[in-house]
């Protein structure tokens, strides 16, 4: 389809990921474009294309990954920076990238990501490592010292405030924004998460899945859910005994 549609219906509020997923979408642009379903399907085959031959990497049900599978997965995503970076454009730059690596991971996964991308741009990054419990001092210390030696820091959100509040952040550039999609984010991990006075600053490259486990006996018990209903205890707007559904119930709960 013609950029000036797509991004029409992009300011209307529709995303890539919607254009892609509703069939009623697909039909509207198809004859709003004249492209055709076929064309806006591409871009789509190509991720489902992407996604297959990541699988077949060891990691995902298939045994441990290796460096040299780390560096496969840098090489199949490379398209992106290939799309926006001349090969060997980036010769002699040195950055030095600070981050974590606990448990052989973190660090220890970027090189190997990010291998490709140095043997194709040219450029060459430099690693501080750090366990867990020496993060926040170091980082601390350098912004308190103004001794800041790193370029790229892998930091979680409680951060943003330190690092952000003083300028110290570069604002995305507006390629990097349209590279990425940030539909396909899980919903906490979006803005305004990583933006400071309404400017993007990160892109996310981890999120943890958090889950709420409960007993079904626990909850389909009939004397809890008796002895629930005749108490005159605060009940967090749960009714009858049941799942919590608010942290305000699970407290609720926990102290019934």
């Amino acid at each position: 389809m013609r950029v000036d549609l797509y991004e029409k219906l992009v300011r209307a509020g529709a995303t890539r990921r919607e254009l892609l997923k509703g069939a009623a979408s697909m039909a509207a642009l198809a004859a709003a474009s004249g492209a055709g379903i076929g064309a806006l399907a591409k871009p789509a085959a190509a991720a489902d294309d992407l996604r297959a031959k990541l699988l077949q990497i060891p990691g995902v049900g298939k045994g441990q990954p290796t460096d040299a599978d780390f560096q496969k997965v840098g090489e199949l995503c490379l398209e992106a920076t290939k799309a926006n970076v001349k090969e060997g454009e980036f010769a002699g730059v040195e950055l030095t990238f600070m981050g974590l690596n606990n448990q052989n991971l973190h660090n220890v996964l970027f090189r190997g990501f990010l291998k490709p991308w140095e043997a194709y741009t040219g450029a060459k990054i430099n690693w501080i490592d750090l366990a867990q419990a020496d993060y926040n001092p170091r980082l601390q210390q350098a912004i308190a010292t103004n001794t800041i030696d790193f370029d790229i820091v892998e930091m979680g959100a409680p951060f943003e405030g330190d690092v952000c509040g003083k300028g110290l952040t570069s604002e995305m550039p507006d390629w990097v924004k349209k590279q990425i999609d940030m539909d396909d984010l899980v919903a906490y991990l979006k803005p305004p998460v990583g933006t400071w006075n309404g400017k993007q600053y990160r892109v996310t490259v981890d999120g943890d899945t958090h889950n709420f486990n409960y007993r079904t006996d626990v909850f389909s018990d009939t004397d809890l859910a008796a002895a629930w209903k005749a108490d005159t205890g605060d009940k967090a707007g749960l009714a009858e005994w049941g799942v919590p559904k608010t942290w305000q119930q699970v407290q609720a709960v926990t102290k019934f």
